[in-house]
């Protein structure tokens, strides 16, 4: 792969106060019946709490904005929720005449900075007045999975509801400050809604040069799965990281492949995190975060041919 980088689409405006801040997990869903690729994004208030907003890109011309909302379309959840304080976006599926916005809900904590933990919301589509499906979290501790979940990405395929998603294994601390060491793993569901967990391990971090992987977004083409990931290091930021498998549970890391790096200068030169793919029309587009994991926003690159 040899990606094109086409430069940055959304820094913070700071024109309202739950925008001060971010722009965080560039979500895109082609709309083709309106022409355009709406970008759902999380975005942070004074006080850190993220909430959910959305920008529209010309689909013949993805550089060009043609509409940045001046609203949040999922708030932050009520007190004691797992996501209390802050929800940002992961991926959103359209089902029938519904779109299905998968979600990461934050919760603060004493001893360790965070919990996280996914969720869904649920809106007729086009409309975006998203409800949450549930006040609890669609994935929740297991035996096998104590700490935290997040960043589920879930695809219809073959009759199923599959989710690849981050698991937190353990909280670690890289030079004094505590991270947890995630892994990316797999579950199904029959509706998309209730999900069974599993202990299938799809990406687990190398433990000489990386901690953690996460945020997978995953296509299928012609029977091959492609991921691509966020991806750790001990010794640096963030990369990403790209895997193929035959079945969507098996997967080979092929990181060599990626085709992009961190830019000489400029919003995405120290690193690049949380990818999303998609393809809209001739093109096949990556949405991204920069430095400081989305502080400067959010920009996009296109496959070469």
């Amino acid at each position: 792969m040899n990606w094109i980088k086409k430069g940055l689409l959304y820094a913070p405006e700071k024109n309202f106060w739950w925008n001060m801040a971010y722009g965080m997990i560039p979500t895109p869903v082609y709309l083709e019946e309106l022409n355009i690729i709406r970008i759902f994004f999380g975005v942070t208030d004074a006080d850190r709490n993220s909430r959910i907003t959305y920008l529209d890109l010309n689909a013949d011309d993805p550089s060009e904005v043609v509409y940045t909302a001046h609203h949040y379309v999922l708030d932050i959840g009520i007190p004691g929720m797992f996501d209390d304080c802050g929800v940002v976006p992961c991926c959103v599926l359209q089902k029938g005449g519904e779109e299905f916005l998968y979600f990461v809900g934050f919760q603060r904590c004493e001893k360790v900075p965070y919990m996280l933990f996914p969720g869904v919301a649920i809106s007729p589509t086009g409309k975006n007045e998203f409800k949450r499906f549930s006040a609890a979290p669609i994935i929740d501790r297991t035996i096998n999975n104590p700490v935290s979940s997040a960043a589920p990405y879930v695809l219809f395929d073959e009759g199923v509801y599959k989710m690849w998603y981050w698991r937190g294994k353990e909280w670690t601390k890289i030079n004094e400050k505590p991270y947890i060491r995630a892994e990316i793993t797999y579950a199904e569901s029959n509706n998309g809604l209730n999900w069974e967990h599993s202990d299938i391990l799809c990406i687990d971090p190398d433990p000489v040069t990386e901690f953690s992987v996460g945020r997978p977004w995953v296509l299928k083409e012609n029977g091959l799965y492609k991921m691509w990931y966020s991806v750790r290091y001990i010794d640096r930021l963030y990369r990403l990281g790209y895997a193929e498998s035959t079945d969507g549970k098996a997967w080979v890391r092929k990181d060599e492949s990626v085709g992009i790096e961190v830019s000489e200068s400029g919003w995405d030169s120290e690193m690049i995190c949380y990818p999303a793919v998609i393809k809209v029309k001739e093109r096949t587009l990556l949405f991204y975060n920069g430095n400081d994991n989305g502080k400067t926003g959010f920009g996009y690159a296109e496959l070469q041919a």
